[in-house]
């Protein structure tokens, strides 16, 4: 068990020495569906609205966690992820923490599902492979001092959200049966069938998001998917102190930085139930089907969290008309090659001014007083 954070002191680290952000970011996005949910296509087009630079190359898959990228880049060496890694153009790696199956550290392992087995045992966990990744892009980087290491930080689902969803699949299955649907028109249908608002509410209703966030991570050797609150502030603290233990100049110089999704979601839960933020009464509301968030405020959320970490500024600047039309996610309208989970986008949550600056504001008091942003907190006025 790792010992308590000790945040008055990771704080005054925070402040020693912290790096200006690069001139020019060029990042390799490595996560799956819930940093798909930022839309990483649409964060060039983001930045520029505020001026800045910012090239974005995208290493996703449903459900991947960090260990399958790094499987993936051993397996094959030649592929584009470990080409553009040690390619020396790339100064930047956005990684997304997966926590539940992996788990944390030393999760040492001959195979990890029955279809993956490995030639020797491996350190499957979170941070044994992000910092595999982290290694390959300092060993290549032209100037290892001028690389940037952010780590995506994933949400907690909602409880229930996916007996919902099996329910909802079993009785939409056996209604396109009946209709005498063909067997692909009805794995079409099933694969685009999401949860409606109204089918949702008493989920969200209930959620507590606190609940979860806050709740103690607690690791399940014996059946790791099992663990409890791998979602959550504890388990990710603890990823970013040993992160810090183990690259000590990237913490040092505020190169190692946390995107802090989910604190971000606490802070606008608070304000939402405290009837702050416009036609939302809690946090619940930004997501689809229980774990991927809706198109509009949320998804513009996510990426203004990136942006604020990233380039160290408000995020008031930002045009965030890019997210407010449905249409834009579009596949074939992406601003670059992407792949948009269409069903996952569900009704678009308008960005209108007043959610949009309430969310900014949020934003920037999150990653100002968060001891893992790289950030340099401001006194309170």
């Amino acid at each position: 068990m790792l010992k308590p954070i000790n945040w008055i002191a990771a704080v005054i680290l925070c402040l020693v020495a912290v790096g200006a952000p690069a001139e020019e970011l060029r990042a390799v996005y490595f996560g799956n569906s819930f940093l798909e949910n930022s839309v990483p296509w649409f964060h060039p087009t983001l930045a520029a609205s505020a001026g800045k630079q910012l090239k974005v190359h995208t290493a996703l898959g449903p459900g991947w966690q960090i260990w399958m990228h790094v499987d993936a880049m051993r397996r094959n060496p030649e592929g584009h992820p470990r080409k553009l890694l040690t390619s020396g153009q790339w100064n930047a790696v956005v990684i997304q923490h997966f926590g539940t199956h992996p788990g944390l550290k030393n999760n040492v392992r001959k195979s990890v599902f029955l279809n993956q087995q490995f030639d020797e045992p491996r350190d499957v966990s979170d941070l044994a492979s992000a910092s595999e990744i982290i290694d390959l892009l300092l060993a290549s980087a032209k100037n290892p001092d001028e690389v940037y290491v952010f780590i995506y930080n994933s949400w907690p689902g909602i409880p229930g959200a996916d007996e919902l969803n099996k329910r909802i699949q079993a009785e939409t299955e056996k209604s396109l049966q009946a209709a005498g649907k063909s067997r692909e028109e009805i794995l079409k249908q099933l694969k685009e069938r999401k949860p409606t608002p109204e089918e949702m509410d008493p989920l969200v209703r209930a959620f507590r998001y606190a609940d979860h966030w806050l709740g103690r991570y607690e690791w399940n050797p014996e059946v790791p998917w099992m663990s409890k609150n791998a979602h959550s502030r504890d388990y990710v603290s603890q990823l970013m102190e040993e992160l810090r233990a183990k690259y000590p100049q990237l913490a040092k110089t505020g190169r190692l930085r946390l995107i802090p999704n989910g604190e971000v979601f606490l802070a606008l839960d608070q304000k939402a139930r405290a009837g702050q933020l416009p036609g939302l009464d809690n946090i619940g509301r930004f997501y689809t089907d229980g774990g991927h968030v809706r198109c509009g405020l949320p998804r513009y959320t996510l990426a203004a969290t990136c942006y604020t970490v990233i380039f160290g500024e408000h995020p008031g600047k930002l045009d965030a008309t890019i997210y407010n039309n449905k249409d834009n996610y579009r596949n074939d309208r992406l601003p670059q090659p992407g792949y948009v989970h269409w069903p996952d986008l569900g009704e678009l949550i308008e960005i209108t001014p007043e959610r949009k600056k309430l969310v900014d504001d949020t934003v920037w008091e999150v990653v100002r007083e968060n001891p893992y942003t790289g950030a340099r907190p401001v006194p309170r006025q």
